[in-house]
Parts: structure tokens; C-alpha cells; sequence
């Protein structure tokens, strides 16, 4: 029933929401969470969509004949069916995070990686603005890495962590 509305919002470029969000939330900080959660939240909304649409009903079926209450198709069912789809959300969405990040402090800040690569670009400093690259790259690659971690975990603490070394071979 929403998935229209979500669809129509989510075509607004969220660059184009952070001046709102500056006025909202002021210039510092919280501004650029919520440019930052803006931008993700579509990314994950559809990936989660996708994977309870995907779950598959005769699991459901089997939890609910064997007496499974609405608890145990949530924790042996539909949790399983969409750790996947939901880490693969936040992967996705991670480097859109730093992207609005790095665009709300482009637009107005007086700190941080976004107000310095505006600052480098504006006065033509290309070793700076190399700098700040590199610097969001190192910043994309730790996200990641923290998130595949957590990926790990989840999905060893699900009993699904062996999923991925099956058909590998040694």
C-alpha cells in the first residue's frame, strides 16, 4: 500500500533534501546523519521488501503445522530469509551514506572530509583534495569491513555461517 509513496519519495535526489535538513537540524552534525539515513533507507527498505516477498511460504507452512507460534516463523523463518538481502542493503548503502555526508558538508560546514575536499577544490589544491580521496576510500573500505564482520556474526549467530564455505573446495 505504501510502495507507491516510497517509490515517489525515493525519486527525490536526497542531495536535493539536505538544505531542508541543514534548516531542520542545523549545521552541525545531525544534519548529515539524516542526509545519511535518508539515503540509505530506500536501499534497505527495498532489499528487505524483497526478501520478505521472497520468503518462502511453505517454510512458513511447515513452522505453523509443526505448532510454531508467529515468534518462531519470525526467529526460524523470515530473520534467516532476509539477513542476506539486508547486509547486502548496508554494503550497498554504506558508501551513499558517506556520500551524503560528504555532500552535507560540501553544501555548509566548517569541519570535516566534505568541508575540506570543497575547501581543496575551491583553491585548487589538488594534493589536498587527492588527500581527502584517499582518505574517503580508507573510510569506505573500514565500513566495509566492519559491516562484512557483522554480516559474519549475524549469520553464524542464525546457524546460516556455513552457507557460504559449502561448494568451495579445499
Amino acid at each position: 500500500m505504501l510502495e507507491p509513496l516510497i517509490a515517489a519519495v525515493n525519486g527525490i535526489p536526497k542531495i536535493a533534501l539536505a538544505p531542508l535538513f541543514l534548516l531542520f537540524f542545523g549545521i552541525g552534525p545531525m544534519s548529515k546523519i539524516t542526509i545519511a539515513a535518508a539515503g540509505v533507507s530506500f536501499v534497505v527498505f527495498y532489499n528487505v521488501y524483497l526478501g520478505l516477498r521472497l520468503r518462502e511460504r511453505e517454510l512458513v507452512e511447515i513452522v505453523q503445522v509443526m505448532g510454531g507460534r508467529r515468534h518462531h516463523v519470525l526467529s526460524y523463518v523470515t530473520l534467516p530469509t532476509l539477513a542476506a538481502p539486508f547486509f547486502a542493503a548496508l554494503k550497498t548503502g554504506g558508501p551513499l551514506a558517506i556520500l551524503g555526508v560528504i555532500g552535507g558538508e560540501f553544501i555548509a560546514s566548517t569541519e570535516g572530509v566534505g568541508h575540506e575536499l570543497f575547501t581543496a577544490a575551491t583553491n585548487l589544491d589538488a594534493p589536498t583534495e587527492f588527500a581527502g580521496l584517499i582518505v574517503l576510500v580508507a573510510m569506505t573500505l573500514i565500513l566495509n569491513g566492519v559491516l562484512s564482520a557483522l554480516d559474519t556474526l549475524a549469520l553464524k549467530r542464525l546457524g546460516l555461517g556455513d552457507r557460504r564455505s559449502r561448494g568451495k573446495t579445499v
